[in-house]
């Protein structure tokens, strides 16, 4: 496990993270993969529209077919834009093992965007976030 410490003003929390997949267990395996596929396909943020989707469309404007593909996932990005779910950041919650020797065993996706709020109000930041999801993911990548 990695720890990571949370600071916010003098509050201390201290949260582990799976470091390693073969700790993960199968349920928790198979939803942190889908949320890197979502995110790898159609990204996390509206930033991600350059980076997804349009360069693609530029590409596919001659192939209808892939084209409507396309502006599916496109739209699927917006959806999840609107509706605040970030696929990046509930990867991020599924690679919580415990807060304050507290398990996260509820991996349910209405769970994940609580852990993310409650760790957001103990300080957790998108530089912080990111960095981890970094770290966590070229460890997990090493199978």
């Amino acid at each position: 496990m990695t720890e990571l410490i949370l600071k916010k003003g003098v509050r201390r929390t201290r949260v582990l993270l799976y470091d390693d997949i073969e700790q993960m267990p199968i349920e928790r395996f198979n939803k942190i993969s889908k949320y890197w596929m979502l995110n790898d396909s159609i990204g996390s943020g509206i930033g991600d529209f350059d980076k997804n989707h349009y360069g693609k469309m530029q590409i596919l404007v001659d192939d209808r077919d892939k084209m409507l593909k396309q502006l599916e996932n496109f739209r699927i990005l917006v959806y999840n834009v609107m509706n605040e779910i970030n696929v990046e950041h509930l990867s991020f919650a599924c690679m919580v093992y415990s807060i304050n020797e507290e398990p996260i065993n509820d991996i349910s996706e209405n769970n994940l965007k609580a852990i993310l709020k409650r760790l957001s109000g103990l300080g957790l930041t998108q530089e912080t976030l990111k960095k981890k999801l970094s770290q966590q993911g070229k460890a997990f990548t090493k199978i």
